[in-house]
């Protein structure tokens, strides 16, 4: 973690309100639309979600940058620049993965320091209360839906999983 995001996590760490994430519990997600798949098959699905490499958050990105030219828009004070689109690795190995597991998440506010300059500290905490509200889950679902659809298939393989799982548990064992 550099010197800035430090400075950012002391900053926020007393706020209540400060919640930049947005969460999609597939496990519930799978329950409500594929009631039919067993526990297993639901963590096996959502295992698949977490170890796709070439799972798709564009759509989530690019809505994200919608919000924020909308409010941008709103607000003569936000200077946008042209920026990269690259993403770091999360390090979430503070969270309890027990409660997280099934959970695939976007660290909205980091998202947007990485991508956009210009806002103040201030403007922040709207931003993100905004995007959450107006997001659109849609895109997500989608990528589910054709992971649910490939599994049912028999597209993969549970010893792959199983292997794959293993090296997950390496890895963040580390």
């Amino acid at each position: 973690m550099g010197a800035a995001a430090e400075r950012r996590a002391l900053l926020l760490e007393a706020d209540d309100t400060y919640d930049p994430f947005l969460t999609i519990d597939v496990n519930e997600y799978l329950i409500k639309e594929f009631p039919t798949l067993s526990a297993k098959q639901r963590q096996s699905v959502w295992h698949l979600c977490q170890n796709d490499e070439d799972f798709d958050y564009d759509p989530i990105h690019d809505q994200i940058d919608d919000w924020v030219f909308e409010y941008a828009e709103s607000d003569p004070n936000v200077v946008l620049e042209n920026s990269s689109h690259t993403a770091e690795e999360e390090d979430d190995d503070d969270q309890n993965e027990d409660d997280l597991d099934s959970l695939v998440f976007v660290d909205v506010e980091e998202y947007l320091q990485e991508n956009f300059d210009g806002f103040e500290e201030d403007e922040i905490p709207y931003l993100l209360e905004l995007i959450t509200y107006k997001f659109d889950y849609s895109s997500v679902y989608i990528q589910i839906d054709r992971i649910v659809s490939n599994y049912n298939d028999g597209q993969y393989d549970d010893e792959e999983l199983e292997d794959e799982s293993e090296v997950s548990d390496e890895t963040t064992s580390s």
